[in-house]
């Protein structure tokens, strides 16, 4: 309980908007106690006495001119600023000139709803999660009392899309791609490396005399890891290696101290070949050839960055050819194997003992 008694008198203690407030009562009685304690806490919330109100910002000028220049300067070397960015724009068009106190747990189950109309659930989860993120802002900067993005639940993504590029449509495309957005899907296709893992690699963390390409970091903690290279994927290393100017071997065009936050040409090369593919899904690609060429699921979860085989599995997609070649190759082990029916067997010799 928040009130307690302190020699013949009651205290209370309470929090409010991250401040301890602990103060006597000077009351014997714990019902008058508690009244007092309301009282007091009602006078707080009014800025009536002690604590002042701090005056709420609109949603808009919050974000543009609080949230958004603190997330640069918190996330400089990361894709997360970048993240909160791309969210901030449908988050900044919905919620625009309401004041910032004034978002609420209808107002958010709105949003979700107009949303799904313009992209997927995990598209929508994404601004959902930078929502969530900017409110807990808010309450730490005194705007808010509690973040009213509690009980909002997230949607059901289920196991996502994931797209296998043909050997055909990658040859096409590679043929088609400018110099830097060919050597970004050249390591994805030859290593399963993340687009933005590849965007983040620095010359350190090349080995050529080795052949190997070290991540120090990424999405998740086993994200860090060692990748072998290929002789397809050490030419492109080698190349940028020697021509970076900088640490960084795909810089950002504004500023080559810091890596480039996309690579914006795959759209324009898939759309002018008629193609359907995202860039990550040539990470995909990797993961369901090297299962398809005999890589067992434990190897593939190390180089691809897996938390778990559960989710290495989701990367496993045989095309129709290789699952015909499976059959075929059932078959042609039946047919060198004797008694391939062992049900009939089975059944025979349950005759035989009638």
């Amino acid at each position: 309980m928040s009130v307690y008694k302190r020699g013949s008198v009651y205290w209370y203690e309470f929090r409010f908007r991250g401040r301890r407030v602990r103060e006597s009562t000077g009351l014997k009685n714990r019902t008058a106690a508690l009244r007092a304690e309301s009282l007091r806490k009602a006078e707080l919330v009014l800025g009536k006495k002690g604590i002042e109100r701090k005056k709420c910002p609109p949603f808009d000028q919050f974000v543009q001119e609080e949230f958004l220049p603190w997330s640069e300067q918190q996330h400089r070397n990361g894709s997360t600023h970048t993240r909160y960015k791309v969210s901030a724009k449908p988050l900044l068009r919905f919620f625009g000139k309401i004041r910032l106190d004034e978002v609420s747990v209808a107002g958010i189950e709105k949003f979700k709803v107009r949303r799904l109309q313009d992209c997927s659930a995990a598209g929508v989860n994404r601004d959902l999660s930078a929502l969530r993120f900017i409110l807990n802002f808010g309450v730490q900067m005194g705007y808010l009392e509690r973040n009213p993005f509690q009980g909002v639940k997230l949607l059901p993504e289920g196991p996502g899309m994931m797209r296998i590029v043909s050997p055909e449509e990658e040859k096409l495309y590679l043929e088609a791609a400018p110099p830097i957005l060919g050597d970004v899907a050249t390591l994805i296709l030859q290593t399963g490396m993340r687009p933005q893992e590849v965007f983040s690699i620095q010359k350190a963390d090349v080995e050529l005399e080795e052949r190997y390409l070290f991540i120090p970091k990424g999405k998740t903690k086993y994200a860090r890891r060692t990748i072998p290279l290929s002789d397809e994927a050490l030419a492109v290393l080698r190349r940028r290696v020697e021509d970076a100017e900088g640490d960084w071997l795909f810089p950002h065009r504004g500023d080559e101290n810091r890596p480039m936050p996309a690579c914006r040409s795959h759209d324009t090369v898939v759309g002018k070949l008629g193609l359907d593919f995202r860039l990550y899904d040539l990470r995909h690609t990797f993961g369901s050839r090297a299962a398809m060429a005999g890589v067992d699921l434990p190897t593939l979860k190390e180089l691809m960055g897996h938390s778990s085989i559960t989710l290495t599995m989701r990367y496993v997609h045989p095309t129709p050819a290789h699952k015909t070649e499976a059959i075929e190759k059932l078959k042609d082990w039946e047919e060198r194997t004797p008694h391939k029916n062992p049900h009939s067997r089975l059944r025979g010799s349950c005759k035989s003992l009638k």
